[in-house]
């Protein structure tokens, strides 16, 4: 539909008509005035206009294969419903409209426009809501992103204020509820055989170890700091370890964690799994086996606290 040939035939003025655009916003799904080249012209046009416009210059077409577009999109809807919940005295002044390249070549041939989207800010030229500034602002948004938050912020400088209103979506509740009633018919109806995985100690204490050798060996840092998992050396050689105590690679906390295991592992043989044989040979064949394991193991771990701190005075097994 060409909006604007339809209105000139029905000889409706559309030049400084604010409430024409207020009643195409109304009757969108989502608040947008959809534009062609015309309307484009006749929503900005005249030195009277009374109303600001905040327009989209987009590209969805699938031929286009411009995924900003589509990521942005969400946010202008948001915006736009978010504004629709305005008093009507403030809502009524100011438009969201978006044009389509498919629809407006003409106007983005005329802007020198060569990418998408674009954000442009057309403040209110005469009337109350007048604004000081001088001509069309436009959003950064290779600077800002495309997230409404920041979209949000920069509406905020030229409009009345307005919260991001987030229409309630019941279906995460629902599921929630679901999948905990069924989680609890479950429960029940396997008590039995749960109760003694809730009671065993094994269960508890493998647990424990693995959350232990999780933050002691340093993945967690990892997360938090988005540490690489390995990193280009002198000469193109490929390290593994970090030097100094500052830092820390993906794979050296993964290797870590590896030597932290079989030490707890050498505790627990030693401590529990030997004492636990019946004849003397093998358990002394156990205590030499678990003992060679753990200080070799000690051995590398040392090895690599003093790659890490070449200042570490002390002797080292390697």
């Amino acid at each position: 539909m060409r909006l604007l040939s339809l209105a000139l035939l029905a000889g409706v003025a559309l030049a400084q008509d604010a409430a024409y655009w207020a009643g195409l916003a109304a009757k969108s799904k989502n608040g947008v005035i959809k534009l062609d080249s015309e309307a484009y012209e006749a929503i900005l046009a005249g030195p009277d206009r009374e109303y600001s416009v905040v327009v989209e210059l987009t590209a969805m077409g699938s031929q286009f294969k411009c995924q900003p577009c589509h990521d942005f999109r969400p946010a202008f809807e948001l915006l736009s419903n978010s504004w629709r919940r305005q008093p009507v005295h403030e809502r009524d002044h100011h438009f969201f409209a978006s044009l389509d390249f498919t629809d407006g070549q003409a106007v983005f041939q005329k802007l020198g426009l060569t990418t998408a989207p674009t954000v442009q800010f057309h403040p209110a030229l005469s009337g109350p809501n007048k604004s000081n500034k001088l001509g069309v602002v436009t959003h950064d948004l290779n600077r800002a992103g495309l997230s409404a938050p920041a979209f949000h912020a920069f509406l905020k400088s030229h409009l009345p204020h307005f919260e991001i209103h987030v229409p309630f979506n019941p279906l995460p509740l629902i599921f929630t509820a679901l999948a905990a009633a069924v989680g609890a018919i479950a429960v029940y109806a396997l008590w039995d055989q749960l109760l003694p995985l809730i009671q065993s100690r094994i269960l508890w204490g493998t647990g424990s170890l693995v959350l232990i050798l999780t933050f002691t060996s340093g993945y967690m840092w990892n997360k938090i700091k988005n540490a690489p998992y390995v990193q280009m050396g002198d000469g193109g050689k490929m390290n593994w370890i970090a030097g100094g105590f500052q830092n820390q690679l993906g794979m050296e906390s993964q290797v870590i964690g590896g030597i932290y295991g079989l030490l707890a592992l050498s505790i627990i043989a030693l401590s529990v799994l030997v004492p636990a044989q019946t004849s003397p040979g093998k358990q002394r064949v156990g205590v030499y086996l678990w003992l060679g394991i753990l200080v070799v193991v000690f051995g590398i771990l040392m090895r690599i606290f003093r790659i890490k701190n070449g200042g570490y005075p002390f002797w080292i097994l390697f």
